[in-house]
Parts: structure tokens; C-alpha cells; sequence
């Protein structure tokens, strides 16, 4: 039995990277494809994949790519609201004309900046939890 899935050329140009200009459809498949467990999509209809969004959790960034197939930016925003745990620290960002290879497109540097940020800014929120600032 095959226990990795590998997506086809043309279903990483509808579902990943979409929106992008054919050479970089190509260039991003070429050096970001990797085999998927086919577990990590069963998984996600099973009980392990139950969010508790009630109880306290780690400081979480949402980051939403606006032209997102798999993951769209709507969904992405209503697990950010799902989270209502009084001491959450949570932050969402819309990304417009992202897709769902959000760090392998042009938008790359921008948007790592904007993680990098948001972890420099909640170095000191998550106290004893945070071994190294981010420089």
C-alpha cells in the first residue's frame, strides 16, 4: 500500500500555486513538492484533529493567503475567531493575492518579514516559554 502522496503537476498549479505565472509554477514544484502522508488528510476528519479552543494555548499568527484554494483566507479566519481563551495571544493577517505556497512566491521576503516581526513583538509575552529573542 502507498502511504505518501505526491500531487500531480497540474493539481499543484490548481490548488497551490495558483495565480502564479507558469515559471513559477513550475520553479516552486520543482524545488517545494514533497510526498504528503496520506494520514495527514484522514487525520483531519478523525478525533486527533479536534481543536480545543478554549483551552490556553501557545501565542498563535494566522497568516491567510486571499487566494488560498485548500485553506481559504474565510476559513483561516474563523479558526482565528474560534480561539477564545481569555489569555490568548492571537493575530490574524489576510495576505491578498496569496496562494497556498504563501513562502515560495515573489512575496516571500515580505512576508517572512511580517512572521519575523510578529515574533519579535511577542518575545516578552510568552515570558519564561521564549528561550532567544529573534534579531
Amino acid at each position: 500500500m502507498k502511504t505518501t502522496y505526491l500531487p500531480s503537476f497540474t493539481q499543484w498549479q490548481q490548488y497551490i500555486a495558483n495565480g502564479l505565472p507558469l515559471a513559477d509554477q513550475q520553479r516552486t514544484y520543482e524545488h517545494l513538492l514533497a510526498p504528503e502522508s496520506k494520514q495527514v488528510i484522514r487525520d483531519t476528519l478523525s478525533r486527533r484533529a479536534r481543536v480545543h479552543f478554549h483551552r490556553p494555548h501557545a501565542p498563535l499568527l494566522f497568516l491567510a493567503g486571499g487566494a488560498d484554494r485548500p485553506m481559504p483566507a474565510v476559513l483561516n479566519r474563523a479558526n482565528f475567531g474560534g480561539y477564545r481563551y481569555a489569555g490568548s495571544i492571537r493575530t490574524y493577517y489576510e495576505l491578498p493575492g496569496r496562494n497556498h505556497a504563501l513562502l515560495g512566491q515573489p512575496t516571500w521576503r515580505e512576508d517572512a518579514t511580517l512572521v519575523l516581526q510578529w515574533l519579535a513583538s511577542r518575545a516578552g509575552a510568552v515570558g519564561t516559554r521564549c528561550a532567544s529573542k529573534v534579531t
